[in-house]
């Protein structure tokens, strides 16, 4: 529920930081700032991982480094453009706009799913509040009317909730799988010693 927030904050930065660095391009700030956010979108793409991690309890694995890079007698543009690989800032391109879209959809199926899960399980305890504080019966064209299904109050106090219960169940699976769909978008493995690659 949190990534929607988070990720739009996400693509502000990139496209904004972005547009502007392309926009300054004909002044010399332009492009430390396109390396500066390149460098952010990194940041972000890697605490994206962590946090997935984290969420889903999956070992950290640590990656072998190679060996530090002399930077003492670099110059400015190599210091610069140091750390830097266009095929990585196009992954992490795509990874925050998957993100950034994926959120909205995932955000809209969770809170679908928990809303009609909770609504189902205290509609006895509603029709109750309605009944007795505004005498509106909001199961008077329900759906055992519909039908006409001939089940007293009480058992269909019983079904809704139990439908509830269910959906809830349903919705449950249904974000464990969103969780491991967002977790495969970040190329986090699911198990230590597997780590994703660019390419797979």
């Amino acid at each position: 529920m949190i990534s929607l927030p988070v990720t739009i904050i996400y693509f502000v930065f990139m496209v904004a930081g972005l547009a502007i660095s392309i926009g300054l391009t004909p002044v010399f700030i332009g492009i430390p700032l396109f390396f500066a956010v390149a460098k952010g979108m990194d940041y972000i793409v890697r605490f994206e991982q962590d946090q997935m991690r984290s969420l889903l309890g999956i070992p950290v694995h640590h990656e072998e480094r190679g060996a530090p890079v002399q930077v003492e007698r670099a110059g400015f543009w190599q210091r610069m453009m140091m750390g830097f690989e266009a095929e990585q800032f196009i992954r992490n391109l795509m990874l925050i706009l998957g993100r950034f879209v994926s959120s909205i959809v995932f955000f809209t199926l969770s809170i679908t799913m928990v809303a009609a899960s909770l609504g189902l399980i205290t509609l006895p305890v509603l029709h109750q509040i309605f009944l007795r504080t505004m005498d509106l019966n909001i199961l008077e064209n329900s759906v055992f009317a519909l039908f006409q299904i001939d089940w007293t109050q009480t058992q269909q106090y019983i079904s809704y909730m139990a439908a509830g219960v269910i959906v809830g169940m349903i919705g449950n699976y249904v974000i464990r799988r969103l969780m491991d769909m967002q977790r495969r978008m970040l190329f986090v493995a699911d198990e230590e010693g597997q780590p994703y690659s660019i390419q797979s």
